[in-house]
């Protein structure tokens, strides 16, 4: 799938995992969004962390964006994100 620079998505449903490369807790989408499940979404650490691996959440919008190295993520607005179910 095809992601473009400053492209938003609503209401994603995602989760946390621990990452095998950096053993850090991240965030991606859950499958079945028309989103890649293997891209990471940036949000609150405190967040992501306070939670164990595998807890369900859900955030207003997500935008895409690029890092200097040239990695696509998408980026939580106001980085937050709120547990559901």
């Amino acid at each position: 799938m095809k992601l473009n620079v400053g492209d938003f998505y609503e209401n994603i449903q995602c989760e946390n995992f621990r990452d095998p490369e950096t053993s850090r807790i991240r965030v991606r989408p859950l499958d079945g969004q028309n989103l890649p499940t293997d891209i990471l979404i940036e949000c609150s650490k405190s967040e992501r962390e306070s939670h164990p691996p595998g807890t369900k959440f859900i955030t207003k919008n997500v935008k895409v964006c690029k890092k200097t190295d040239g990695r696509i993520y998408l980026r939580a607005k106001d980085q937050f994100i709120e547990k559901i179910g």
